[in-house]
């Protein structure tokens, strides 16, 4: 069973609307301890839980908690030893240049348990470089004027809430908060001494009505720590390098607790692709089950990007299909989508039981009857437990990518999680693939696929 919160969706802070504003550091953590301890109270009323031994003060994100939140210390923004040097604003001075890097976060709680999201922004391609998702950032000057909380400030009002707008357009009434300062062991080397610290905030956590529909036009998005840690990609575009190593080597970053000190499990990303139009269907109103006749029984499945790219841009026979009204979806002859789709989920894994190829036949009437008729399915006769027996001391089966030759064609088996209980998921977002460059027919090598 997982550890955590109630499955049933409530959100931090309740209904009531605040303005959007900014919480300086005087009243430390005492807000968001009242916040988690009113979540704990509504849990209660749930009863889902027994919380009778619950310290309802532990606090979700011992990370933040953990932070400096002394903009004055110098050794937070200078590398060497020695007194700053500050100028007065506009002297033309070889100021030192300190990066801040601005994390804003998230503890998303629409799910079964709460997890923790990370505010990204698409850089600018330029000099030859591709967009990475990367932190926002300033560069700061120490002077007499401006504090670097009053610059890091400025910089949030003007672009972070924009930003916000963007990756989720009902925003008012959230509330964003300075958490404190981090500054990592591991620097950027260069010509110039260079310092780098992150600044980090939390923005309290709105429950959206629905998932928002993200483009390529989007330059900011709500990232997982799978994504950023594990996958190293937010669908197929790169997360920044220097974001990667900060989550690697300070792991902290990435971990919840539950009000009884438990870490909570940290979610994976995963996809499920279909035709644009069943795809906005399915964000709204939830994922279907699989066949019955499906690998692992009648429950959800998702899979991974590249793997969802398949059933996103493709039919599932590959033919050609149109609708009782006469309309064609597809282009032609290997049934190609003219709209491709795609969401965007988080899943919480639990205990899972792993596939392997070598592994014992499935011998499920449902297996074998289709193994006569289906050369597909007999090769991957292992891949399979169509009878859903896992389900009964498992909350999800997983089966990587594998491949086989059958009549001098290679055939795919793709990536999939299949997972019985649909409260351990969530769609985050879902998206358009852009169809009009790709192969007019499914070719597993091929991977440019592209947002509209």
């Amino acid at each position: 069973m997982l550890p955590g919160f109630s499955s049933k969706n409530h959100q931090i802070g309740g209904g009531k609307k605040v303005k959007r504003s900014f919480h300086g550091h005087d009243d430390g953590d005492n807000e968001f301890n009242e916040i988690l301890l009113q979540y704990n109270l509504e849990r209660m009323n749930d009863q889902q839980h027994d919380f009778s031994h619950c310290d309802t003060h532990r606090d979700a994100y011992p990370f933040a908690s953990s932070l400096s939140k002394n903009i004055d210390d110098d050794s937070l923004f200078y590398q060497g030893d020695g007194a700053l040097s500050y100028s007065e604003e506009g002297e033309d001075q070889d100021q030192e240049q300190i990066e801040i890097n601005i994390c804003t976060y998230q503890i998303n709680t629409s799910c079964y348990i709460p997890f923790i999201e990370y505010l990204m922004v698409l850089s600018d391609e330029k000099d030859g470089k591709k967009k990475v998702f990367e932190f926002p950032k300033i560069d700061y000057t120490l002077t007499k004027r401006k504090s670097a909380e009053k610059q890091v400030e400025e910089h949030i009002l003007k672009t972070l809430i924009h930003d916000e707008d963007n990756a989720n357009a009902d925003v008012n009434g959230h509330v964003v908060k300075f958490r404190g300062i981090f500054k990592p062991k591991h620097n950027f080397s260069g010509e110039k001494k260079r310092s780098s610290v992150y600044f980090f905030f939390q923005k309290y956590f709105k429950k959206p009505k629905h998932p928002p529909q993200l483009t390529k036009r989007d330059r900011a998005w709500w990232v997982l720590p799978s994504e950023i840690a594990n996958f190293k990609k937010v669908m197929y575009m790169d997360v920044d390098p220097n974001v990667n190593e900060l989550f690697i080597r300070n792991p902290e970053i990435m971990h919840l607790y539950d009000c009884k000190g438990r870490l909570l499990e940290t979610p994976t990303i995963c996809y499920f692709g279909d035709e644009f139009q069943k795809i906005k269907y399915l964000a709204f109103f939830g994922l279907l089950k699989a066949p019955v006749k499906s690998s692992f029984g009648p429950f959800y499945v998702a899979t991974n990007f590249l793997s969802s790219m398949k059933y996103a841009c493709y039919t599932h026979n590959q033919q050609p299909f149109e609708l009782y009204s006469g309309e064609k979806i597809t282009s032609g002859e290997h049934g190609k989508y003219k709209e491709g789709g795609v969401l965007r989920m988080i899943l919480f894994i639990g205990k899972m039981k792993v596939f392997l190829r070598d592994g014992e036949p499935d011998d499920s009437q449902i297996s074998q009857e289709l193994a006569k008729t289906d050369k597909t399915v007999e090769k991957f006769l292992p891949l399979r437990e169509s009878n859903g027996n896992w389900t009964e001391e498992y909350d999800t089966a997983y089966k990587g990518l594998h491949f086989a030759s059958i009549n001098d064609d290679v055939v795919v088996n793709p990536v999939e999680w299949f997972f019985k209980d649909y409260s351990h998921s969530l769609v985050i977002s879902y998206h358009n693939i852009d169809t009009t460059n790709i192969p007019d027919k499914f070719d597993v090598d091929y991977a440019d696929y592209k947002l509209k």
